[in-house]
């Protein structure tokens, strides 16, 4: 899902910007158009803009870009493409900040706020590594399809989440997780040098808001 930002910045001149852009979920081929004026009458030669300060969890195909020549009192575009990772905070505004640079040193330096969406399926993934030994690394989404709808500040109390591990036979072995979980992604590790080798079942679990339970398994192989 791709989503467009257009914005401009004026070279000498820095406006507030306070909208927050919304961005979906673990999406790719988002783009940033920043759109540089030259407001002066004379030319500008190799104006840098620069993407910085930027968290882990987004990822630009590229930071930078140049602009070769900008001529006076006239526009240039600029491009940036990137992806969100699952990892991303979910509802929280975070600030990506850009810096604009001249052949003289001058610089400017301009802010856009975005904030990613909740995911809205309910998924499990199969673990990794598999086969393991002795540890693998179990991630899941929570949408917000079974959750209650997010409030004022982007709270919810979440859904009552299990995540479980069973041996061939369907007999419990370990509970990793029991507790409420609010829209998104996660990850937990199960360590097993306490069980022997062969094939482990490991199920999700949520109490949807309609009181039904909804539950996803996969099987996975401890090998030693």
């Amino acid at each position: 899902m791709r989503t467009i930002i257009i914005l401009l910045v004026l070279t000498g001149f820095l406006y507030s910007q306070t909208k927050v852009y919304e961005i979906p979920f673990g999406s790719k081929g988002n783009e940033i158009e920043l759109t540089i004026e030259n407001k002066s009458t004379l030319a500008l030669q190799n104006v840098k803009v620069k993407a910085i300060n930027l968290p882990s969890w987004i990822k630009f195909v590229n930071e930078e870009a140049t602009i070769k020549n900008l001529k006076g009192n006239e526009e240039a575009l600029t491009t940036f493409k990137f992806k969100v990772e699952k990892e991303a905070p979910i509802k929280e505004e975070t600030k990506l900040e850009f810096q604009i640079e001249n052949t003289k040193g001058e610089s400017w330096n301009k802010e856009i706020s975005i904030s990613v969406q909740p995911p809205n399926k309910f998924e499990l993934n199969q673990n990794y590594p598999n086969p393991f030994n002795p540890s693998t690394t179990i991630s899941y989404t929570i949408g917000t399809s079974h959750n209650p709808p997010f409030h004022k500040g982007g709270n919810t109390r979440g859904v009552l989440t299990t995540l479980k591990i069973y041996d061939i036979l369907g007999r419990e072995v370990e509970t990793l997780v029991n507790k409420q979980q609010k829209p998104g992604y996660y990850k937990v590790v199960w360590n097993a040098n306490n069980y022997a080798s062969g094939m482990y079942i490991y199920s999700l679990a949520i109490k949807q808001t309609n009181g039904k339970q909804k539950v996803l398994r996969k099987k996975m192989i401890l090998l030693r």
